[in-house]
């Protein structure tokens, strides 16, 4: 990415830069959680024209510069970073949902979010070079607005109990025939019982 081809201005590269971030949500801040900034980027300058190089904790990525807006290639570096357990600084989100990166190198960095506010999703890794050019003029002091998302609530669970395969009772060393028959035996006893005891008492 060449500064100079936008901008009408070359960059300062005496002065120092700052990213600010703002976290919202629907115009409501979203504290809590934080941001981890990286350098990726060195400001390069040839034959009066600017561009971003690979610093050297980022030179084993080998990936192109020039598409910075790119979300591929912010996942693609912040993988990197990861894999090769590289150090940034990271901050946490104040209580008006933001965060203050000062004193910058002019660079590109790369901001990635490791630990989310509470209830929200992970913001996605993204890319912003200091100084950024806006309308045709650089800007020092950067401020950026990463999107965020609500949590998804998970899928509701069944709590029904499933229907039984078989309707038949389980086998317990009983059939069930013996319910009625011992009913009938007992019946066919009781009269036994009294005719036996009518025939005594005409004995």
């Amino acid at each position: 990415m060449s500064l100079t081809a936008f901008a009408r201005e070359a960059p300062d590269t005496s002065r120092k830069g700052s990213i600010q971030l703002t976290i919202r949500q629907g115009g409501t801040a979203v504290p809590g959680g934080s941001f981890t900034l990286y350098q990726v980027g060195a400001l390069q300058e040839e034959d009066g024209n600017y561009r971003f190089v690979l610093t050297e904790a980022f030179a084993g990525s080998k990936v192109s510069l020039e598409e910075v807006s790119s979300a591929q290639l912010a996942n693609t570096l912040a993988a990197y970073a990861k894999d090769h357990k590289l150090s940034g600084t990271a901050k946490d989100v104040d209580k008006d949902g933001e965060i203050a990166f000062t004193g910058l190198e002019l660079g590109l960095y790369l901001l990635v979010q490791h630990k989310a506010a509470k209830g929200y999703e992970t913001a996605a890794p993204f890319l912003v070079s200091v100084p950024m050019e806006e309308d045709g003029v650089l800007r020092y002091d950067v401020d950026a607005s990463p999107k965020v998302e609500l949590e998804k609530e998970p899928e509701p669970t069944s709590t029904t109990p499933p229907a039984p395969t078989d309707p038949r009772l389980p086998y317990t060393g009983q059939l069930n025939w013996p319910v009625p028959v011992l009913t009938v035996l007992g019946l066919g006893l009781l009269a036994l019982g009294l005719a036996l005891r009518r025939k005594s008492r005409h004995g």
